[in-house]
């Protein structure tokens, strides 16, 4: 997948003696990380000695060239069925929170994952 990510300093670009670009693209694939929360993504990089990169969900601004936000405190709302057929509302913003039983219990689910 290729995540294009809003800088962080870009607001601050003065400040820097170097060029700082408005938006960063990364490509790679998303890796399941133990830490990594609801509120992240980690993202494969290809080397060996920086496997993945954790990024913000909230700093995402394109995810495969398609308009994907967080900012402002903005929610989306999407029906996803599950594995075995059921519905769940997956909220995804700030916090994101899904109705299945593994978020209810883990605060985390594929859901919110993959609704990405």
């Amino acid at each position: 997948m290729k995540v294009t990510v809003k800088n962080t300093m870009w607001e601050h670009r003065s400040s820097y003696f170097f060029q700082v670009h408005e938006f960063n693209e990364y490509e790679g694939d998303e890796v399941k990380v133990k830490w990594v929360t609801p509120n992240q993504l980690a993202l494969s990089t290809g080397n060996p000695e920086f496997s993945f990169r954790v990024i913000e969900r909230k700093n995402i601004v394109k995810i495969d060239d398609m308009l994907f936000s967080f900012e402002g405190g903005k929610t989306k709302t999407k029906i996803v069925k599950g594995s075995k057929g059921d519905e769940y509302v997956v909220t995804l913003g700030a916090t994101p929170h899904c109705t299945c039983p593994g978020f209810q219990f883990r605060k985390s689910c594929k859901h919110t994952l993959e609704t990405v």
